[in-house]
């Protein structure tokens, strides 16, 4: 079996060299395809900025807008991103990163006022050429070069101002599908780290299993298909990418849920070519202290004396939960009199929590923010769980003393709590917990709840008229 993959491989290899000789570079897609390389990693003196809309099966779940400066081995990344949470308010996140050849330097809005560092540049830049990076760019231009074979005469032209235009719906050849999960994995592993060699084909966990659609997808899916797409591009006098915008639709099979579509609506820009400049990194351009720092720190008292009623039930309903309030370094305080009001906590170990709490000051959800379970990968996680016994009752009994003192009506009607999933890694262990209330609302109510090493409610959601799967 082995000599038959290695020979499957190098007749492939063997092939994909025939192809790029043969090749035909003067065509619309071999300009689209080598001012993209051209730009996103060839070139080492650059700024991006651009913003991307992301759809799951026509409902809306994030937004991404990005600034991305490279000046050699210097890098600047700024993301900010917004999603819709379950209550209907939208919710912002966002990162920093800067990097100098040979350290990274990582600030995220749930933190602020921290840097943490780790990795190195070359692990960790989005424009950079690699030896996979190469050879996915030479698969690629051996594709593009029979792509009026592949996909048909009319699917890219070019206008007589020299925009090229790329329109494809149905038909899509299989070969150039295999390309787009080749790419995929890559992307994934490049900026996730996933490895996708250790996932089986039995995932049976649904996107909404995860706390972000985001990473429901990435875990869930098998492989990825190209359904229809509209790109535009235009290039400078030198073929090199000026501004790029389109709509891409995927089809993303999964075993549980068969084919889910997601949608991609995106607009690039370029400048600044060869005249970008990333200063190397200071703390105080960005006002933030290590997190080594801020950790080493003399003793806190956290002052509640000033706080109003909302607030002060925020903070109970954090110190019930098992945080320690000590650790409080900022709090942020919204009020919307119709939708009522949110209390976000952030901590010196990197935690956040946000409460959502009623017009009728009845707490109704608490969000954590990049947890860590977030990161974890499949094979951390047990979807059908065999609770151990004491620690089941330990976490349990923890709930239901949270649900008495944050919302004694809710404790009076929830029924049939069950342990969901179960994550692990190291010593620390989390599960998802889902019941029930037995009353007019049918309310579906989840908590994830970290068990080891010592318990504590990560997060809490309350949805009407959902009965739990």
């Amino acid at each position: 079996m082995k000599k038959l993959i290695i020979s499957l491989t190098a007749v492939l290899i063997a092939l994909l060299v025939c192809f790029s000789v043969l090749a035909d570079n003067s065509t619309p897609a071999a300009e689209l395809y080598d001012s993209l390389v051209k730009t996103l990693f060839h070139t080492d003196n650059v700024t991006l900025t651009g913003t991307a809309k992301f759809s799951l099966d026509g409902v809306w779940f994030k937004t991404a807008e990005i600034t991305l400066k490279q000046e050699g081995n210097r890098s600047f990344r700024e993301m900010k991103l917004s999603g819709p949470r379950r209550n209907g308010t939208v919710q912002r996140n966002g990162y920093t990163i800067v990097t100098d050849g040979t350290s990274l330097y990582l600030m995220e809005a749930f933190t602020p006022g921290i840097y943490r560092t780790g990795g190195t540049a070359e692990h960790t830049s989005l424009i950079r050429r690699s030896l996979e990076t190469e050879q996915l760019i030479g698969l690629g231009r051996a594709l593009v070069g029979h792509a009026d074979l592949l996909l048909g005469a009319d699917t890219l032209t070019k206008t007589p101002e020299g925009d090229i235009l790329f329109e494809l719906k149905g038909n899509v050849p299989d070969l150039l599908n295999a390309a787009l999960n080749n790419i995929y994995q890559f992307a994934a592993r490049r900026y996730f780290d996933e490895n996708f060699d250790r996932y089986t084909m039995e995932n049976y966990a649904r996107v909404d299993d995860y706390d972000t659609v985001t990473r429901g997808i990435l875990y869930t899916a098998q492989s990825v298909s190209l359904k229809q797409a509209s790109v535009t591009l235009k290039q400078d006098e030198n073929g090199r990418m000026q501004h790029l915008e389109g709509d891409i639709t995927l089809n993303v099979e999964t075993c549980a849920e068969g084919i889910r579509q997601v949608n991609i609506s995106f607009q690039v820009n370029v400048k600044d070519v060869d005249k970008t400049k990333v200063k190397r990194f200071a703390p105080g351009d960005y006002g933030v202290i290590s997190e080594y720092e801020m950790a080493n720190a003399e003793s806190r008292f956290f002052d509640d004396s000033d706080l109003n009623d909302i607030e002060m039930q925020a903070l109970n309903a954090l110190t019930n939960a098992g945080f320690d309030k000590n650790m409080i370094v900022y709090m942020a305080y919204y009020n919307n009199e119709e939708e009522g009001y949110e209390v976000s906590f952030g901590g010196a170990e990197g935690w956040e929590e946000t409460f959502l709490i009623s017009a009728d000051e009845k707490l109704t959800g608490m969000i954590t923010q990049s947890p860590e379970w977030q990161n974890g990968s499949e094979d951390q996680f047990n979807f059908d769980p065999t609770p151990d016994k004491e620690t089941d009752e330990k976490a349990r009994e923890f709930l239901t003393s949270f649900i008495r003192e944050v919302n004694p009506d809710l404790e009076k009607s929830l029924k049939d709590l069950k342990m969901r999933w179960k994550y692990e890694r190291y010593d620390h262990v989390y599960a998802q917990y889902v019941g029930e209330t037995q009353d007019e609302n049918n309310s579906t109510v989840t908590f994830v709840v970290r068990i080891a090493p010592e318990l504590r409610i990560e997060s809490f959601s309350c949805e009407p008229g959902n009965a739990a799967r």
